[in-house]
């Protein structure tokens, strides 16, 4: 009888160890202990773009009207307010207006390029970049499809 309750406290005994090492194995670990291991939080840099195309307008220009699809594709400040993102309709008529009125009948397809991302540069603060590619479509003059890229 002596023998068998010897074994019941020894059995008795490992179960409570058990019972503890396992709750000390679920438990989280003390606050001190999460801030040593834990990593710091990385935020990822923000870039917002918007970009959109005007397909097939018409513009006279080097002696004959020329088909043109024009993208447009810029990247904003960071930290801007909700009330400072441009809308896009404005800016897409001062495209078509800078072309519809662009002064020089000769120049290359590059400088008129220059001269509208600065335009639209210099006037959207929120912009932080800009590139437009005006791309031209073939004429009886020009048979190949050309294009102007700039980025500013």
């Amino acid at each position: 009888m002596n023998c068998l309750m010897n074994r019941l406290k020894l059995a008795q005994s490992v179960c409570v160890s058990a019972g503890l090492l396992l709750g000390a194995l679920n438990a989280p670990p003390p606050a001190n202990a999460q801030q040593r291991h834990a990593q710091p939080r990385r935020t990822a840099a923000l870039r917002e773009e918007f970009s959109f195309t005007l397909k097939d307008f018409k513009m006279e220009h080097q002696a004959e009207t020329n088909s043109l699809n024009i993208h447009i594709r810029y990247i904003y400040k960071t930290g801007l307010a909700e009330n400072e993102y441009p809308n896009f309709i404005p800016l897409a008529k001062d495209v078509e207006q800078f072309l519809t009125a662009y002064p020089n009948e000769n120049t290359y397809w590059e400088i008129v390029n220059k001269e509208l991302t600065k335009l639209v540069l210099d006037k959207y603060n929120a912009l932080s970049s800009i590139t437009c590619e005006i791309e031209v479509a073939p004429s009886r003059r020009h048979p190949y499809t050309r294009a102007s890229r700039v980025t500013r």
